[in-house]
């Protein structure tokens, strides 16, 4: 069975790589500096330039020295552009809602920032880091997650709608709102001038907490990530063997066109929806984890930390070498859940995605709930 399992992942791996469908047009980049790279239905896109496409289901990562800047084309609605901060990872989606446009930014670390106006009708963006919503039709905001999985929501003109699933608060030009694990949505004061200098403030900040106490901090992660990575293997397992996936893995090999009102295009979205709705439950947290360690092993490699234990038998660098090894093989299978998903959508006639998942269970409550009757 093992043999079977991992010969499908690599004729899945071969197939994506070669034949991949795209997303819809999100919008162009407008401005590259230092290390970016984009990964698209899993395969990775060499060395990023003004004027290439962003595309719904893209992965944006940007390295230390990293900064990506996004001009949102109009398909999204809006004009207006998205800032990708150093050291930051983000999926991009654009869907249609009710007839309407709406972007996701599924932010997994790092920071983002937002300056959009609407063009016309009422499209939405959303920002989601796991524990809360940012949404707007129309402001400029900043939106970013700690080494210790905290969120911050900054606006710096207009107003910003912010939700954790239980509360909704608004976010007025030259406020912030903090959301903790554990604790509920609340208002911190902006002492600086600058939101970008109280983003980083803010960020510099929670580096040194994590250092004040790395050893419990990373003796956390080692327990998440061995959860929820048992979590994502359970749930990858019979989506990885689904004959949906195969079906629609060789239709896009062969450049077969989906017709989403097709009975039986509807009966296989059915039959795949809950192996994708599971893992996606696993992911929302589960890449935010693995991608916060990224930041974590740079702040303790070369450090006596390496040499401490997590617990007994398993010292700090042993944990972060494994976290090391797992990483590409980790990578293939959560890309190729991704092009599944994109698989779907194009089959969804680039709706709303997974019935149930408003876009992605971080996305919390209706448009109508999260934005009220206010528009520009």
């Amino acid at each position: 069975m093992k043999r079977h399992l991992f010969a499908f992942v690599a004729f899945a791996s071969l197939t994506i790589a070669a034949f991949a469908a795209e997303g819809a047009l999100v919008g162009r980049i407008d401005y590259v500096e230092g290390g970016v790279t984009l990964t698209r239905a899993g395969k990775l896109l060499a060395d990023p330039a003004p004027d290439d496409p962003i595309r719904s289901g893209d992965l944006v990562k940007t390295s230390g020295d990293g900064v990506l800047v996004i001009a949102l084309d109009k398909a999204s609605g809006m004009s207006g552009t998205l800032t990708v901060s150093a050291r930051s990872a983000l999926y991009v989606r654009l869907e249609a809602v009710k007839g309407e446009p709406r972007t996701q930014i599924e932010l997994l670390a790092g920071s983002v920032a937002s300056k959009v106006k609407k063009l016309g009708g009422s499209p939405s963006l959303q920002v989601g880091t796991g524990t809360t919503v940012a949404g707007v039709r129309g402001t400029e905001f900043e939106v970013a997650i700690s080494v210790n999985g905290a969120s911050l929501v900054l606006c710096s003109e207009g107003e910003v709608a912010c939700g954790d699933g239980a509360d909704s608060m608004p976010v007025p030009a030259g406020k912030a709102v903090e959301k903790r694990e554990g604790e509920r949505l609340r208002y911190i004061p902006v002492q600086i001038s600058s939101i970008k200098q109280f983003r980083a403030k803010w960020l510099a900040d929670e580096v040194a907490a994590f250092r004040a106490e790395p050893l419990r901090a990373l003796a956390d992660y080692e327990k998440r990530y061995n959860d929820l990575l048992g979590r994502f293997n359970a749930a990858f397992e019979p989506f990885q063997r689904h004959e949906v996936l195969r079906k629609w893995l060789e239709e896009d090999r062969a450049g077969v066109k989906s017709r989403p009102l097709d009975p039986a295009v509807m009966r296989e979205k059915k039959a795949i929806a809950g192996d994708l709705l599971a893992i996606r439950k696993v992911l929302v947290v589960f890449e935010r984890v693995y991608y916060r360690l990224e930041e974590v092993q740079a702040l303790v490699e070369g450090t006596p930390l390496e040499r401490r234990e997590l617990r007994p038998g398993l010292l700090a660098s042993e944990f972060l070498r494994r976290v090391r090894d797992e990483r590409e093989g980790l990578a293939r299978r959560v890309a190729l859940f991704r092009y599944g998903e994109l698989l779907y959508s194009l089959r969804n006639g680039g709706g709303a995605g997974l019935p149930g998942s408003q876009g992605g269970d971080e996305f919390f409550g209706s448009d109508e709930e999260f934005f009220g009757t206010s528009d520009f």
